[in-house]
């Protein structure tokens, strides 16, 4: 292969990996953003139910096709459990959550 068609090879290649991997970090940037956002808005929603003020939050790393997802743990008045069920809606931002309850949950 001649001289100039590799240089010209090899800088297209390395052009190629460094967009890939910046094109990588900026998406596993936009999820920790997202996962943030759901765990912001959760918490907001669920103390406002609640009046708990301190919450253990996991987030869906992905969430659904539609709604970013999380679980939220806490402990009411006098020390008794609560956790709730929370979606965002990926499009409006519209935060749901559900549960709070110590008996709002059945397993099955």
């Amino acid at each position: 292969m001649p001289q100039p068609l590799v240089r010209a090879a090899l800088a297209g290649s390395f052009l190629a990996l460094t967009m890939t991997a910046s094109a990588s970090a900026s998406s596993d940037d936009a999820w920790a953003d997202f996962q943030k956002e759901v765990a912001t808005r959760c918490k907001a929603a669920a103390t406002k139910d609640s009046g708990v003020k301190t919450w253990t939050v996991s987030v869906s790393a992905f969430g659904s096709p539609n709604f970013g997802m999380a679980v939220l743990t806490g402990k009411a008045q006098g020390g008794v459990p609560v956790k709730y069920a929370c979606a965002m809606n990926k499009q409006t931002k519209v935060v749901e959550v559900a549960g709070g309850e110590p008996s709002g949950w059945v397993a099955r």
